[in-house]
């Protein structure tokens, strides 16, 4: 079994994002670039077979790029989590997001989060909310969404996209 999750590359704004992060005093550990993400929807443990499915669902999906302001900062005090995200998102992502979480709750995959907050985690182990400083802004161009495995290793943990689809419009006709 794997442990899986949908996401949002953002791998050319993470440079600028760390940079970002670096300029400013930011509670916990960092998280690396490489691992910045999106996150769409977490679905936990996985086995071969729910794989497959998953991956024949997210080919069918529909849904057109996406444009994200990254414009704000937050804490989930619960994971300990400081992240940075939109402030208003497309309702398009919301959409997708739907679709996907219906999908693994019907597959018996997925933690059950009712509420969905989009955001890139920046750091964990954070103690307390970053303090008060001008927003982010950054702006996501999705035109893509991934399938991500999470690997613990001695070095941490390491997130691997293991297959990618275009975001694209439904064509009517």
């Amino acid at each position: 079994m794997a442990r899986l999750f949908f996401a949002l590359p953002v791998s050319l704004l993470a440079d600028p994002i760390v940079a970002w992060r670096a300029a400013r005093p930011w509670p916990g550990e960092p998280v690396p670039a490489t691992n910045l993400h999106l996150t769409l929807a977490f679905l936990g443990e996985v086995t071969a077979q729910q794989r497959t499915q998953l991956e024949a669902i997210a080919a069918r999906l529909h849904c057109p790029p996406l444009t994200i302001p990254l414009d704000s900062c937050g804490w989930f005090g619960r994971a300990k989590a400081a992240w940075i995200g939109p402030e208003r998102w497309p309702n398009e992502l919301s959409v997708l997001v739907r679709e996907l979480q219906r999908h693994c709750t019907r597959l018996g995959l997925g933690n059950g989060e009712l509420h969905y907050r989009p955001h890139i985690t920046l750091s964990r182990k954070a103690a307390a909310a970053p303090e008060p400083a001008p927003a982010p802004d950054f702006v996501l161009h999705a035109d893509s969404f991934c399938l991500y495995q999470s690997v613990s290793s001695e070095e941490g943990v390491r997130y691997e996209p293991l297959a990618c689809w275009p975001l694209r419009k439904r064509v009517t006709a």
